[in-house]
């Protein structure tokens, strides 16, 4: 009789984490430094309540990424474990020197080509993730890092709604949503699909009006979130953050402007 072979999930699913956390453990053998299997390790410690192991792990991938230069996939785990362990202070240190880093430098280090970690091809999009923040001072960039918040969805989830009131910018820091809105015959048009270190939402930040598209999550995915709020006393300080996200505002409507041309021109 053929058995089929237990995976960590079906652990999960029985609650007998222990096993599925030793199973990863056995393929990390091969792959010490894949961070999808650290990842596993910690979130599994975490839904058996081992803080303190889970926020170890944590730790551990965040300082692979932060050696790959995904500066805001490390931000986003900082602040995944602020919210497990708000008085961490430890953590409160590295995401500020965190922001340093991604400030000073200003382009993150890609990967080379051969690396052992399963992310290597998200860096072929790094150069996006810096675009918003590329021309910000030191400063600029700290009070942004300051003011995010982070956001988990699961798969199939609307994020915001076309229509809806628009009060914040997004960072998708792990993940893929799609850009939906419709033509004036009522067709949906897809717009966009954003990866890891592409954003949307900069309309809310900028004029307060209601959501130009609706966002759905193609995975389950971890975004970033800066409200207007935060932005209106940011940009009160310092306004070199407002012409930055004018400039995107500019681009992505020129291109929501050609694929609704496309659109109409398919249709007729």
């Amino acid at each position: 009789m053929f058995w089929k072979k237990k995976e960590p999930e079906d652990y999960i699913r029985k609650k007998q984490y222990q096993k599925a956390i030793d199973l990863y453990r056995e393929r990390l053998k091969e792959q010490p430094r894949n961070t999808a299997l650290l990842m596993n390790i910690a979130d599994t410690l975490l839904l058996d309540h081992k803080i303190d192991q889970a926020v170890k792990e944590y730790k551990k991938v965040a300082e692979i990424q932060t050696e790959q230069g995904f500066i805001l996939k490390a931000i986003a785990l900082y602040k995944k474990v602020l919210k497990i362990q708000p008085s961490n202070s430890e953590i409160e240190m590295l995401l500020s020197n965190l922001s340093d880093r991604m400030a000073l430098t200003g382009t993150p280090d890609v990967p080379a080509a051969g690396g052992e970690s399963q992310e290597t091809p998200a860096a072929l999009q790094l150069g996006i993730e810096t675009k918003l923040f590329r021309d910000l001072s030191p400063e600029e960039f700290k009070q942004i890092v300051t003011s995010l918040n982070l956001r988990h969805y699961h798969e199939d989830t609307i994020v915001v709604k076309e229509g809806d009131p628009g009060d914040s910018l997004f960072i998708v820091v792990r993940g893929q949503v799609r850009v939906l809105t419709q033509t004036p015959a009522k067709k949906e048009v897809v717009l966009a699909n954003l990866g890891e270190g592409e954003f949307f939402g900069e309309v809310a930040l900028l004029t307060g009006k209601p959501r130009t598209a609706t966002i759905i999550t193609n995975t389950t995915s971890e975004l970033l979130e800066l409200t207007r709020e935060d932005y209106k006393k940011i940009i009160d300080r310092y306004p070199n953050v407002k012409k930055v996200a004018e400039e995107f505002h500019l681009q992505r409507t020129l291109k929501t402007v050609e694929a609704m041309v496309q659109a109409i021109n398919e249709k007729a």
